[in-house]
């Protein structure tokens, strides 16, 4: 997303505010210790009033105990999920449980720099709601990932109403009107990447360079990418619907316009033997085409199915670290 072009409003926020992290986690025992401790002695550098609520989401690792492990005197609570839901419901859950002026999102893996943290707070003390993480490398996916994710946003973009930055994460601040109206939004199948830039709100850009791991490994497989991505496509856009529907039209089209010349060549010529070549493909494509059409219309059903059931996004297994009334 491109910054505004309108003037930035006059400060009127605190200068130091108080700030939540949201940490989704999954199977990050190795380097969870270490990250919590590296970041929160980096926020006591920006607020005297921060804290950071960590989501173990579903993990069979021992991150959670970790985490219980290394809150010792710092301000972090541990929320985990009674299994895994996935990344989007574990941010979902941070955003419901956050408290800050500010929240931060950000990963347990080091690979998104705490330093833009200051900068995010910079660009929020000027009047912006939301500042988001650009990379500015992607030196660390194989290049068939790279390639992939190109085109998806590539498609994105170009049938979505809503623009979404390619290369902006997770990784944002949010100010506490922006996590509001997240919370307010009802849909189950999140794509939090869309749903960050369809609530609205001043926003920037701050590019970045993504880092190395310092344990562990992604736990993002094609599977996972791949689901994400058709949420993604399903929920901010209705071209593919769109699309078959001109397909199916021109198809019809050429049908009538085929059968049109039959009908000339016969009465010119008179009857000759059909080809079973020629009826084999066509067959075969308009069966094709049907089917594709069926399974892109099914991806909508499958998300108003999911939708009508109600479903929460996430249930809550433990909490950690949270007043008693929130226990």
């Amino acid at each position: 997303m491109k910054p505004s072009l309108a003037p930035v409003p006059p400060l009127t926020v605190t200068v130091r505010p108080s700030i939540t992290c949201v940490v989704p986690a999954y199977n990050e025992a190795d380097g969870i210790a270490r990250f919590l401790g590296s970041l929160c002695s980096h926020l006591a550098t920006l607020s005297t009033h921060y804290d950071v609520i960590v989501v173990d989401d579903g993990s069979r690792d021992g991150t959670g105990l970790e985490v219980i492990a290394a809150s010792g005197g710092l301000p972090v609570r541990l929320l985990s999920l009674s299994r895994n839901f996935g990344k989007e419901a574990a941010i979902s859950a941070g955003l419901d449980e956050s408290a800050g002026e500010v929240v931060v999102i950000i990963d347990a893996d080091f690979q998104q720099p705490f330093h833009v943290i200051d900068e995010f707070i910079r660009q929020w003390q000027q009047g912006y709601d939301m500042v988001y993480g650009l990379r500015t490398n992607r030196d660390t996916d194989p290049p068939v990932r790279r390639m992939l994710s190109r085109i998806f946003y590539r498609m994105l973009s170009c049938w979505s109403s809503v623009e979404i930055p390619a290369d902006a994460g997770d990784f944002r601040l949010l100010d506490r009107r922006v996590v509001s109206a997240l919370k307010d939004l009802p849909e189950r199948s999140r794509f939090m990447k869309g749903l960050y830039n369809w609530v609205g709100f001043r926003s920037v850009a701050i590019p970045f360079v993504y880092g190395e791991r310092h344990a562990g490994r992604s736990k993002f497989n094609f599977a996972r990418l791949f689901d994400l991505a058709m949420t993604g496509l399903t929920s901010f856009s209705v071209f593919p619907l769109r699309l078959w529907v001109a397909a199916g039209a021109m198809i019809s089209g050429c049908s009538i316009v085929y059968a049109v010349f039959i009908i000339a060549r016969t009465l010119l010529r008179g009857t000759d033997v059909p080809g079973w070549a020629s009826l084999a493909v066509a067959v075969s494509f308009l069966g094709g085409v049907q089917l594709l059409s069926i399974g892109i219309l099914g991806e909508y059903v499958a998300r108003i199915f999911t939708e009508v059931k109600g479903r929460p996004n996430y249930v809550v297994a433990e909490r950690h670290g949270f007043p008693a009334d929130r226990s």
